[in-house]
This record gives C-alpha cells, sequence and structure tokens, in this order.
C-alpha cells in the first residue's frame, strides 16, 4: 500500500518537470525555426553540432536560462521531424463548411451587406416603376371618369334641348321656324346618340390593371372618345343657336307689332306712310328667311322713323300749344301800335307754316314772337346807380373823333318786387347783345353833368329815376334828355 502511494507521488511530482521540458523544447524549435541559416549551416557533421549546441545554450542564458544539452538535442530532432509543424488539412467540402461554421458572422455580416445592397438596386428600379406605373393607372382612371362625366353630362343637355325644341314646334307656326326647329332636332338627336354610346363603352370603367398592357390601344380609343364628345357639344352648340334664333325671329315680331302700336290712332302723311310700310316689310322678309341680323336692322331702322315720326308730332303739339298762349298773352294790355303790328305780322307768319307743314320755319316765327311778347310783358323802372362806390356815369372818346367825348349814365333795371332784371342790351361799340344788369346810356353832356354834381353833392344821387317801362310798350319813357346809344362794358 505504502509503495504504490510512494510511485504515484513520484509520477505527480514527476508531471511538472516533463510539462517544462516539453514547453522548453517547443521554445528551442520555435527558437531555431527563426535562426533557420544558422540550423542549416552548423548541424552538417558532429563537431558543428555540438558547437551549434553551444551557441543555443548561449543565446539562451543571455536571456537568464539554463537549458540542458539533451533538450537542445531534443529541439533539433523535433525540428527536423517537423513534430510541432502545424500541416493544414486537405480542402474537402466538410473542411470548408466547418471553416465557415467557424466564421458565421462574418460571413453573416457580408451576406447581409450583398442582400442589403441587392435589395437597393431592385428598389432603385422598382419603387419608381411601380409608383410610374400607378400614376399612369390614376391617370387612366381620371380620364376615363372625366369622359363618363362629360357624355353624361352631353346627354342631359340634348334632352333639356329636345323639351326645348318640342314645346317651341308645339307654339310655333311659321314656316322657317318649323325649318330651323327640325334642323336643331336632328343635330339634337346625333348629338345624344353619340354621347349614349360612349358613356356605354365606358360603364362600367374599363379595368385599370391591365390598363398597362394595353396603353397604347386604350389611349387611343379615349382620345377617340374625347374627339367625339367634342363633335357632340359642337352639335349641342349648333341646336342652341338654331333654337336662339328661333326665338329671336318671335321676339323680333312682337317687337314689330309694339312698334306698329306706338303709331295707333296717329294720321301719318303719305311720305311718312310709305316710309313706314316699306321698313315693316323689310322686318317681315328678314324673319321669313330667317334672317334674324337683318331683320334686326330693318327693326331699329323702323323703331328710328316711329320715334321721328312720333317727336314732330310732339313737337308740332308743343308749337301750338305755345303759339296759343303767346297769341293772349298780352289780352287786355295797351300795346304801342309798332309793336301790335308786328305781332300780328308774327302770328300770321306762323300760321302760315303750320298749316303748310313747315314746322322749322313755324318754330322759327314762334321764338321770335315768344322774344316780343316777353319784352312787351316786361314793366320796370331805369334807376341811375348811385352807391358811393360804384360809377354813376362814363365818358369815352368817340372812336372816329378822339377830340369829342359820348357821356353815359349808368343804370339797373328794378322789377316790380324791387329786383333787379337781367335785360338784353346792344353795345354800341362792339355790335353785340348781351344780357345783362347794368348798362350805360349815351346823354348830352349837360345831363352828364347834372347828375355828376348830384352825386358829388353828399356822395349819392337823390334823384335817381331815370325813367321806366310800362307793360305793352317796347321802350322806356326817360325822364332826361338821352341820345339813343348803350355800352355795357367800361
Amino acid at each position: 500500500m505504502s509503495e504504490i502511494t510512494a510511485a504515484r507521488d513520484a509520477e505527480v511530482a514527476s508531471e511538472p518537470v516533463a510539462l517544462d521540458r516539453v514547453m522548453l523544447a517547443m521554445d528551442v524549435v520555435d527558437t531555431l525555426r527563426h535562426q533557420q541559416a544558422l540550423v542549416d549551416a552548423e548541424l552538417n557533421d558532429d563537431r558543428r553540432r555540438q558547437q551549434f549546441v553551444a551557441r543555443v545554450q548561449a543565446i539562451y542564458r543571455s536571456q537568464g536560462i539554463e537549458v540542458e544539452e539533451s533538450v537542445i538535442h531534443e529541439g533539433v530532432r523535433a525540428l527536423e521531424e517537423n513534430r510541432f509543424v502545424y500541416t493544414p488539412p486537405a480542402r474537402t467540402w466538410s473542411v470548408r463548411l466547418a471553416e465557415v461554421y467557424v466564421e458565421r458572422g462574418k460571413w453573416a455580416r457580408r451576406a447581409a451587406l450583398v442582400l442589403l445592397l441587392v435589395g437597393a438596386i431592385w428598389a432603385a428600379f422598382a419603387v419608381p416603376a411601380h409608383f410610374q406605373r400607378r400614376s399612369q393607372i390614376d391617370r387612366f382612371a381620371a380620364q376615363v371618369d372625366r369622359l363618363v362625366a362629360v357624355a353624361e353630362a352631353r346627354t342631359r343637355q340634348a334632352d333639356d334641348l329636345i323639351s326645348q325644341v318640342q314645346r317651341a314646334h308645339q307654339e310655333g307656326e311659321a314656316t322657317v321656324e318649323q325649318r330651323l326647329l327640325g334642323e336643331a332636332a336632328g343635330a339634337l338627336v346625333r348629338g345624344r346618340e353619340r354621347a349614349v354610346a360612349i358613356g356605354a363603352e365606358l360603364t362600367p370603367r374599363p379595368d385599370a390593371e391591365t390598363y398597362p398592357e394595353e396603353r397604347a390601344a386604350w389611349d387611343a380609343r379615349l382620345d377617340t372618345f374625347s374627339t367625339q364628345l367634342e363633335q357632340v357639344g359642337g352639335d349641342l352648340g349648333t341646336a342652341r343657336g338654331l333654337i336662339a334664333a328661333v326665338q329671336h325671329l318671335r321676339e323680333l315680331g312682337t317687337r314689330l307689332a309694339v312698334a306698329m302700336r306706338r303709331l295707333h290712332g296717329l294720321e301719318l302723311s303719305g311720305p311718312e306712310q310709305a316710309q313706314v310700310d316699306a321698313l315693316q316689310r323689310d322686318v317681315l322678309a328678314a324673319m321669313d328667311k330667317g334672317d334674324g341680323k337683318a331683320g334686326e336692322r330693318a327693326l331699329q331702322q323702323l323703331d328710328a322713323r316711329i320715334s321721328e315720326i312720333l317727336a314732330a308730332r310732339q313737337r308740332q303739339a308743343d308749337l301750338r300749344a305755345a303759339f296759343a298762349g303767346l297769341a293772349t298773352a298780352l289780352d287786355g294790355v295797351d300795346v304801342e301800335a309798332g309793336a301790335k303790328a308786328e305781332m300780328v305780322q308774327l302770328q300770321t307768319s306762323v300760321e302760315q307754316a303750320m298749316a303748310a307743314g313747315d314746322w322749322d320755319r313755324a318754330g322759327q316765327q314762334i321764338a321770335a314772337l315768344r322774344a316780343l311778347v316777353a319784352e312787351l310783358d316786361q314793366s320796370y323802372e331805369l334807376r341811375i346807380v348811385s352807391r358811393p362806390n360804384d360809377q354813376s356815369g362814363v365818358w369815352r372818346y368817340e372812336a372816329s373823333d378822339r377830340s369829342k367825348r359820348n357821356y353815359y349814365i349808368v343804370v339797373e333795371a328794378i322789377g316790380g318786387d324791387g329786383r333787379p332784371l337781367t335785360l338784353p342790351v346792344t353795345n354800341e361799340e362792339t355790335q353785340q347783345t348781351r344780357k345783362v344788369r347794368r348798362f350805360a346810356i349815351r346823354v348830352p353832356q349837360s345831363v352828364y353833368e347834372q347828375v355828376k354834381a348830384d352825386k358829388l353833392d353828399n356822395g349819392l344821387v337823390d334823384d335817381v329815376v331815370f325813367g321806366s317801362k310800362r307793360r305793352g310798350a317796347r321802350e322806356p319813357e326817360y325822364r332826361f334828355p338821352v341820345a339813343g346809344g348803350r355800352i355795357t362794358e367800361w
């Protein structure tokens, strides 16, 4: 029992020594491998081998390590036998799979990077293509929806217009109206049928999923449908124009009747009746042809001529009323003989002009009679202007003789209500007639000096009444001698 224990202890104690020798031998082999050139040169014979061992011991000794000669010999033998040289196994599939498994982390990262790169390249091409395809499909669907909506709208519009044509047919009797309405109905039927057909071809809407493969064919069909719907719109527009033409013709007929009623009860002269009849025939002829523009022009001319006739009749009535009023305006007034004769002459001239239908001349004579009556109907008092800051008299050199003077007294006409009047006065220097509130009457120098002395006495003219005009007289009666001339500026 003790012998077994002693043998085990000796074996255990020898294990560290053997391990140290092995490790040391491995180190020697590693050193010799790094000194391969030295090994090749020194191991050719025994003598050199002994020198080589001593040299290796010296190398370790320099490092503070004592190596036995037997260890070095063992290392040399291990180097010669390639005992500690690693020889990789053959590159079989099992070896390769083992290597891959060992380095699976590295290969996983590489695989992930490759997959990411491939995915990015695929996405760069696939995503835009997907959106482009989606956009094409959306545009296609929108275009189909738009065409369907247009087709439905055209159909509704055609139905509305067909109803209008039917009502117009029932109300209309004129041949031209029936012809225009027939043309409108034909255009509407054609347009409606085409719109309904297009709507049927697009309802239900074509499959958008097959559109990309049949894109060219569908684009061509949609372009055709769009063109046809534009033509339908043109047919509807033509129908609207024809219906509007019929309505215009009927409106012309109504307006013609209204225009002719304006002459109801009015007696026309021969030339006036002929003009009205000719214009009425022009309107009716244009309506029979369906030419609304020509009818409009003729009706405008007829309206204008009727307005002229009515205006002339109104003017004639106004002139007659004015003449009647002027003829009696001065009844009971003592009109001076000369003015009375002038009034009678003007009245006779007016009556002759109205009898001859010369209303322009009648108007001129009535205007002259009105001015004469207004002049005779006035009554006022001529007063000398006597205010301190106003001139009461002026003098002027004669135009033909600068050595002589003309003397004037400044006056103003005051009506019965005490207010100044405006009178038409002819300036003897310019021969122009103006309506003024103040004017100067030419008088002898003695009258001028008399008025001058009156004003210089106290700054005022005490005797201010220069004359007066009674109703029925043309000229005032003066209290002072006058020379007859008047001026309006000084």
